[in-house]
């Protein structure tokens, strides 16, 4: 049975390459034109020997993922829908901003986390993904966008699922992507989003990877938090600003804390104050996110204003506060709605 070449370590490609006789040169072309070009099939590749393309059409899947559907929002933010082997379909969104072009990928099929204001979360779980089918999602738009003479520069775990729920596959994933003979990728233009789960935070803070981590925060006391977000029950915030307080930031790394703004819910003076006293001693920067409704939400997005005036009070608190701005309006916005519109 064919597997994904991607969700093979470096280790596991030599050793296989070994069991042929192959010359150790093949180990630094075939990571070229798998990682670094955009390669098509394997027959494609040049300067490989035809019998040794064969052997790896036998034995692999160049893609583990095919593009189903694609739709672009006047804003420029194109969703890309990817269907697996097993036929189980995953989102990717491609984000422009001034001089970058961010991919937010996802890492599971569905989430266990049951965030109630997000629709994966509400969908239930899946599967996880492999760390070839992570690759994948950043591999096939960057070809995508290379045809059009482009250049993708910055990816995020912040799609379906939860990155640390799948703790080994997102790692392999993010280890590739800042690899010297894979994507090559800097850690600074790497961020993984997480919900806040405190033995995997406490084991990445061990890894020795210097990439962004943003925290999906979304309430200031415990009680709102967990009616929002279920995982809070099991880990309170009293707990993730502890972990956060002992991760190793490296010189001038901040903490992004992820707020989506919910009407009438999060956003009130007392609000600002209580997350100002609950990041107090962190480096942190506020990713304020405006709701995106979908269908049979009971949250309501708040007004531009209300945003606006939440910004401020956390501003007039020394605590550096962006708004994000709502990407991708009129294609199903939200993460998961083109998935849901394409009816899987």
């Amino acid at each position: 049975m064919r597997r994904s070449i991607k969700n093979l370590t470096r280790e596991e490609l030599v050793a296989w390459l070994t069991e042929r006789n192959e010359p150790t040169y093949r180990l630094d072309q075939l990571e070229g034109w798998l990682y670094r070009k955009d390669t098509v099939t394997f027959q494609s590749i040049p300067n490989l020997p035809k019998t040794f393309r064969n052997e790896l059409e036998k034995e692999f899947f160049l893609y583990s993922l095919e593009e189903v559907a694609r739709e672009e929002a006047p804003d420029g933010t194109i969703k890309f829908l990817f269907q697996a082997k097993d036929g189980e379909r995953v989102e990717s969104a491609l984000i422009p901003e001034r001089n970058r072009l961010t991919l937010c990928v996802s890492t599971q099929v569905g989430c266990r986390m049951g965030c109630r204001f997000c629709l994966t979360g509400q969908e239930g779980f899946r599967r996880n993904l492999t760390r070839g089918e992570i690759l994948d999602q950043v591999l096939l738009v960057r070809g995508a966008i290379r045809a059009q003479g482009r250049e993708l520069t910055n990816v995020v775990f912040m799609g379906m699922g939860e990155p640390l729920d799948n703790y080994e596959e997102s790692l392999a994933a993010l280890r590739t992507l800042i690899s010297e003979r894979r994507l090559k990728f800097s850690h600074r233009k790497v961020t993984l989003s997480t919900v806040g789960l405190i033995p995997q935070i406490r084991r990445l803070a061990g890894e020795g990877l210097d990439l962004t981590l943003a925290i999906s925060l979304n309430a200031t006391d415990n009680k709102t938090r967990s009616a929002l977000m279920p995982i809070n029950h099991q880990y309170p915030l009293e707990e993730l600003i502890d972990a956060l307080m002992k991760y190793p930031l490296t010189h001038r790394k901040r903490f992004t804390l992820e707020y989506v703004v919910l009407k009438g819910i999060n956003h009130s003076p007392k609000n600002a104050q209580k997350l100002t006293q609950l990041v107090r001693g962190l480096r942190v920067k506020v990713n304020l996110i405006p709701f995106n409704p979908f269908p049979g939400s009971p949250f309501q997005r708040p007004s531009e204003g209300e945003v606006l005036e939440f910004q401020a009070h956390l501003r007039q608190r020394g605590i550096s506060t962006f708004i994000r701005k709502s990407r991708g309006q009129g294609i199903l916005a939200a993460c998961g709605l083109l998935r849901w519109k394409e009816g899987t």
